[in-house]
């Protein structure tokens, strides 16, 4: 699969979105935001930004949610 050919300018770019998510029990701190080492598409590496949520099952979904579009609301240029 190639990405965007320069020639088309309706193309828009391609990106790659890191994740990763874990559910534990019990609750941790939230007011640390570790940064996590990762390896990028390009082969450099990068660092990514670790958040903790607490709450039920629910709740935590909720949150989860509201902050993904809160995350693609920042990048809407993109």
């Amino acid at each position: 699969m190639t990405d965007m050919q320069p020639t088309d300018i309706n193309a828009k770019p391609r990106y790659a979105l890191s994740y990763g998510l874990r559910l534990d029990q019990g609750t941790a701190t939230e007011l640390t935001h570790p940064h996590v080492p990762i390896f990028l598409p390009d082969g450099s590496v990068g660092t990514m930004t670790l958040h903790v949520m607490n709450g039920t099952a629910d709740e935590i979904k909720s949150q989860l949610l509201d902050s993904i579009d809160a995350f693609f609301d920042i990048y809407t240029d993109a």
